[in-house]
């Protein structure tokens, strides 16, 4: 009976993680954009699930930031605020650094080879062109020296907030800019990281968090004064 029970529970568990995937795919593909209703109802009916673990899985999200609830409306995708972004990047600049540190520290060839691996597709993406790509590249190779970093609770912090910036902001706010700009700072960050030197590499990447949060914050206020001109 108890047997029975876990493996009922296992499986509420893998829906609940395929209907938050989904919405999240929707939600990074631009199919649900800041401020839209999300149609979990038909949501269900399209992943062949009940509502509950579609429900379930927006109510991590509201936990989350990601969405938020109105009585008797539903969810609706949380529309982003420079406040947040600020906090976002603000947070990634102690964070990252501190584990870059730590990972060139214990970095042996087989972390160099990944960190360069993850590198080299984030700079094939950028010559392909295609921003969801580059976008998917981009959090791979800076998970890639998180993740070498064995610091696990920050691990975690750290993919919640490019959950976060990427979900809540969208790719154009984040890589408005040039591609060549974050090519080379990713660049000259694993050039620094080959070498060991942690006092290059940090100090490239602080500069580095620093100039996609002001492309952040430049994006997200052409995207403000676009909408005041269609209203006005």
């Amino acid at each position: 009976m108890i047997l029975k029970k876990k493996i009922k529970n296992s499986k509420g568990k893998d829906l609940t993680r395929e209907a938050y995937n989904d919405i999240r795919k929707m939600i990074f593909s631009n199919e649900l954009k800041p401020g839209q209703k999300i149609p979990y109802r038909e949501m269900a009916k399209g992943l062949k699930m009940s509502l509950t673990p579609v429900v379930q899985a927006l109510k991590h999200m509201e936990f989350m930031g990601l969405v938020c609830h109105e009585q008797n409306k539903g969810f609706f995708v949380e529309k982003v605020t420079p406040r947040e972004i600020d906090e976002a990047y603000e947070l990634r600049s102690i964070i990252e650094p501190k584990m870059l540190a730590h990972t060139i520290l214990n970095l042996n060839k087989q972390g160099t080879k990944r960190i360069g691996t993850a590198l080299n597709e984030y700079l094939d993406a950028c010559q392909k062109g295609s921003l969801k790509l580059k976008l998917v590249k981009d959090i791979q190779f800076h998970m890639s020296m998180a993740e070498l970093s064995g610091q696990n609770l920050s691990i975690s912090i750290l993919r919640y907030l490019f959950d976060f910036l990427y979900l809540r902001f969208g790719q154009e706010l984040i890589f408005s800019r040039p591609s060549e700009d974050s090519a080379d700072a990713h660049t000259a960050i694993f050039d620094a990281i080959k070498s060991k030197d942690v006092e290059t590499a940090t100090m490239v990447l602080k500069k580095h968090i620093k100039e996609i949060h002001k492309n952040a914050l430049d994006g997200l206020q052409n995207r403000l004064s676009e909408i005041e001109d269609i209203i006005f």
